[in-house]
């Protein structure tokens, strides 16, 4: 258990000081900017609007969980990030036209808060509150609007969102005070993070009442009190993780021991010696905690809710600022690069719900106008947040904590430190001073833990002589001047992230970057080779890698039968790519077949709705072509449609083959149950005109799959999957663990 005194402590600068230069951030934020346009904030105020009675200025509601009743399932919440990425991204770049739009949607919400009386504001009927009623995580969402009012108030520094603020404050705390007797029912519902809401009111407002108001969402003897001795805990993943950013912001803000230990052991537990995280930093198997050190096998599993990284980095973000710490960075740095920044699609904008890092996975994108999701909303604040913990200072002495092109602005000690790097494709970074007069001071530069060896500074083109140990910083005292220039080099090396119960099942990184390998595996995850083997891989992994193009961060390896695979970074994946972030080494490859010609080809359905409604990782088409089904993981690995039969998915083969046969297999609950299943398959050279493979439309007999022979030639085979009448509805939804297309293997 973490018991250690603090040593240091370091102090972030706010947002609005640290300004974004050319890199990959800077292109995220960009991307993410265009999001927040597609929203706009007519669309963001409307269920708040709608509940107050209010004119909603002919904007179009937004859809999914952001509908407003009485349909609506979650709205508010959504709403409530997007008020908080304004604020963010307001304070981040300076740009009138978002600080304009911060002002007139508070300004808006007062309206709102004004018509509904007493204090309340919410995007849904008050009597939602009652403790009978608790609809749809009321609280939880509740948290999210007053996080908006304290991100507008402390990042962009309106005044008007504090006063609605404390206003919310004071119907919140009368609304409590109806629950006497009945705390135990209403905390039963998910109810976010209400604590930190309350503690960073109170860090504004120094009212000791607000402070109590924080502890009272607080879970003392369920939760805290086991971290306070080491102890493991789990439940719901991000409502856990809510709870936890709490108890940190009352450690950071309030200097509770008591908090500050439960909150370091939590970190320890999940992210240090639990190994509860992948190598992306990312946590969660479908949406609960893992144990601690079981995380083999769970990587297909829908894992790694987006949200649960966001507050993950939350947490970290206030041990470090407690401590001083830069071992908190090494995590901090390899979460932002992978989980946080690898969530976005880089085309559409979209973000990730789940992040699936098993054999041939796909990202799972969600829409930002149809779905509206939890991981979309903190989506949205995550690129505005990427300046956060650049570089921080211990009074006079300043850190830099991430290699991320930026300049920072530091008036209060007359200086400006602007860093140009293309860091991550390459491993140096360059840093130039201007101060108002000399002075002396001490600049300390992160050496990453990834760096074990190599690592280089220059001061005005001079090697300095500094100790430079991996995971602390390199200190440089020195009077500096304007003009004065730091050179860092740190070359980044390969490194296997291993699955804490199952060695043999790894990640690769370079530096703090998951590769991963691109495109369909053949092996499904499988590398060949013998670890014992002192020249085998993955112990000399530099030599195993090779570069396909200098400066590409793409690389190849060949493993020990002679496959070749391709690396490329996590992060820069997009859409309906397939990829294997976990692979299992073994001496003796698993026999595959060769000739299925729609393994890894590109398909289309009916199911899931294209414009990204329901996009969970197992309604995905080109579930039913990853070579995987069967087995523990069958629920996450197949094709599951969105509705009732008839639902029909067709494969691109690529180009005109000698298909000789089909087969489709079911998926396990279905052959448990032995349902028979009615189909037809179609094949066709244009995607347009369609003949006729074989027809199944009156089948009643069960088989656990169906095949089907036939010679010809085709490009497009679809497969439709027909009513089949006296099911129950659940099962009249056919479940397609694969569908294999035979003949001659594609070149």
């Amino acid at each position: 258990p973490f018991t250690a005194a603090i040593a240091s402590s370091l102090t972030p600068f706010p947002l609005s000081q640290v300004r974004m230069g050319d890199g990959v951030f800077k292109d995220s934020m960009a991307v993410n900017d265009r999001v927040m346009d597609e929203i706009g904030v007519e669309r963001a105020l409307y269920c708040f609007r709608f509940n107050a009675k209010l004119p909603t200025n002919g904007a179009k509601p937004l859809e999914g969980w952001a509908t407003p009743e009485p349909h609506g399932t979650f709205p508010g919440a959504y709403e409530g990030h997007y008020l908080s990425a304004l604020a963010q991204l307001a304070a981040a770049t300076g740009d009138p036209r978002r600080v304009e739009q911060l002002n007139y949607m508070v300004a808006e919400l007062g309206k709102c808060q004004d018509a509904l009386g007493d204090g309340f504001l919410f995007a849904s009927p008050a009597e939602e509150f009652n403790p009978d009623r608790l609809d749809g995580v009321v609280w939880y969402r509740m948290h999210k609007l007053m996080e908006g009012l304290v991100d507008a108030h402390r990042h962009a520094g309106n005044a008007q969102a504090l006063e609605i603020l404390k206003k919310l404050a004071g119907w919140i705390d009368g609304r409590m005070k109806t629950y006497e007797g009945q705390w135990d029912k209403v905390k039963k519902v998910e109810f976010g993070g209400m604590t930190e809401a309350f503690e960073n009111l109170y860090e504004i407002t120094q009212d000791p009442h607000h402070y109590g108001l924080a502890l009272a969402w607080e879970e003392r003897e369920k939760i805290l009190d086991n971290y306070f001795h080491g102890k493991d805990f789990n439940e719901h993943a991000n409502t856990l993780l809510a709870k936890m950013v709490g108890a940190a912001r009352v450690a950071e803000v309030s200097h509770s021991d008591y908090h500050r230990v439960a909150t370091a052991n939590f970190w320890d537990l999940v992210a240090g010696s639990g190994r509860k995280t992948y190598a992306t930093g990312g946590t969660s198997v479908h949406e609960g905690m893992p144990g601690v050190r079981s995380l083999a096998n769970t990587q297909s599993r829908m894992p790694q809710e987006t949200c649960v990284s966001h507050n993950l980095l939350k947490v970290t973000r206030s041990l470090l600022h407690l401590s001083g710490d830069p071992a908190y960075l090494d995590y901090y740095e390899r979460t932002l690069y992978n989980s946080i920044l690898g969530s976005q699609d880089p085309q559409t904008g979209w973000k990730s719900y789940y992040q699936p890092l098993n054999a041939n996975a796909q990202k799972d994108f969600r829409s930002h106008l149809t779905g509206c999701y939890c991981c979309n909303g903190t989506g949205l604040e995550n690129p505005a947040q990427y300046g956060a913990e650049i570089y921080s200072h211990d009074g006079g002495a300043l850190r830099v904590n991430l290699f991320i092109g930026s300049t920072l602005s530091w008036p209060e000690e007359g200086l400006e430190l602007r860093q140009k790097t293309n860091f991550p494709y390459d491993s140096d970074t360059y840093l130039s001073l201007q101060t108002k007069v000399p002075a002396e001071r001490e600049i300390g530069i992160r050496v990453p833990s990834w760096c074990r060896s190599g690592f280089v500074l220059e001061v005005n083109g001079e090697v300095q002589k500094v100790e430079a140990k991996p995971g602390t910083y390199a200190l440089l005292k020195r009077v500096w001047k304007t003009g004065d220039s730091i050179h860092c080099a740190m070359p980044m090396s390969f490194s296997t992230y291993e699955m804490p119960n199952k060695p043999t099942q790894v990640a690769f990184l370079y530096g703090p970057l998951v590769m991963v390998g691109f495109l369909p595996s053949p092996t499904l995850g499988e590398l060949v080779g013998d670890p014992k083997d002192p020249k085998g891989w993955p112990n000399h992994l530099e030599s195993w890698f090779q570069p396909v193009e200098c400066k590409t961060l793409q690389f190849w390896a060949r493993d020990g039968a002679g496959q070749i695979v391709q690396f490329v970074p996590y992060f820069t994946l997009g859409a309906n790519l397939f990829f294997t972030g976990y692979w299992d080494l073994v001496t003796t490859p698993t026999p595959r077949e060769k000739n299925n010609l729609a393994f890894g080809r590109r398909t289309t359905s009916d199911s899931p709705d294209p414009i990204g409604v329901n996009v969970e990782s197992f309604m995905r088409s080109s579930k039913a072509v990853d070579g995987q089904y069967g087995g523990p993981d069958d629920w996450y690995v197949k094709w599951f449609p969105n509705g009732i039969s008839p639902h029909w998915i067709t494969v691109d083969l690529a180009g005109e083959n000698d298909v000789t046969g089909t087969e489709w297999f079911l998926s396990t609950e279905d052959i448990k149950d032995r349902i028979p299943y009615r189909y037809r398959i179609e094949t066709s050279t244009d995607n347009q005109t369609w003949q006729p493979y074989a027809d199944h439309s009156e089948n009643k007999e069960f088989s656990p799959s169906y095949p089907d022979q036939k010679a010809l030639k085709a490009r497009y085979v679809k497969l439709t999957l027909l009513p089949m009448p006296g099911l129950p509805s659940h099962q009249a939804r056919a479940k397609v663990a694969e569908f294999k297309v035979f003949g001659k293997p594609v070149k």
